[in-house]
């Protein structure tokens, strides 16, 4: 058996073939785990998987861009519209709490967008730490308008390859300590608007927008 056949076959039993046409199947998996967490006013209406139809290929899917060659999605467009926001009843504008490791299969997502959720923190032991090491190229997060306390700050400190942070009308408080937010060596923008702050130290290289 010649290597590339080796390569091939060592992929496909590992789950991580493209499925024709682009879409991973290991992350057409994991999107369909986020579906019930993100479909408000069914928003992720065409995310759904039917054998043979070429609408189970996640790539064409409402929210989700992958690269073009790899296959692999590189963007998530998961906020919630302002007219869903305007159309939520109470029951839906309850704080809840997300399990961040069901964004472990998207290895090379680059842009990651969770606005408007009320999302309060996360599952004990299932926080943004459990990325770390793993979505290594993530350069732009998006949590504005969720219920986040200070304590995210700290669950973010290891993804150096943040280049933008909005963080915009959450919950953080008082003082913001920057020991933590200097090891985003590659953050050019964060937003903290709206939130009750009070003082922060000097951010060194950062920008704040």
């Amino acid at each position: 058996m010649g290597a590339a056949m080796v390569v091939f076959v060592l992929v496909f039993l590992l789950g991580g073939w493209p499925l024709g046409e682009g879409c991973w199947e290991q992350e057409k998996i994991g999107l369909l785990q986020l579906k019930p967490f993100f479909n408000y006013h069914n928003a992720l209406h065409n995310w759904v998987d039917v054998e043979g139809k070429e609408s189970s290929h996640c790539c064409r899917w409402e929210r989700v861009e992958c690269d073009a060659i790899s296959g692999r999605v590189i963007r998530l467009y998961l906020w919630k519209e302002y007219s869903d926001v305007a159309q939520d009843s109470e029951n839906l504008r309850q704080p809840w709490y997300l399990n961040a490791s069901l964004f472990l299969p998207f290895e090379e997502l680059k842009s990651l967008d969770l606005s408007e959720h009320q999302i309060a923190g996360s599952l004990d032991n299932e926080g943004f730490e459990k990325l770390w090491g793993k979505l290594d190229k993530l350069e732009h997060l998006f949590l504005s308008d969720n219920q986040f306390n200070n304590s995210i700050l700290s669950s973010l400190i290891e993804f150096s390859s943040l280049k933008s942070l909005d963080l915009s009308f959450n919950n953080l408080t008082k003082f913001i300590y920057t020991d933590e937010l200097n090891k985003l060596i590659n953050l050019e923008e964060l937003s903290l608007w709206g939130n009750d702050i009070e003082s922060f130290g000097s951010f060194g290289g950062i920008l704040q927008t």
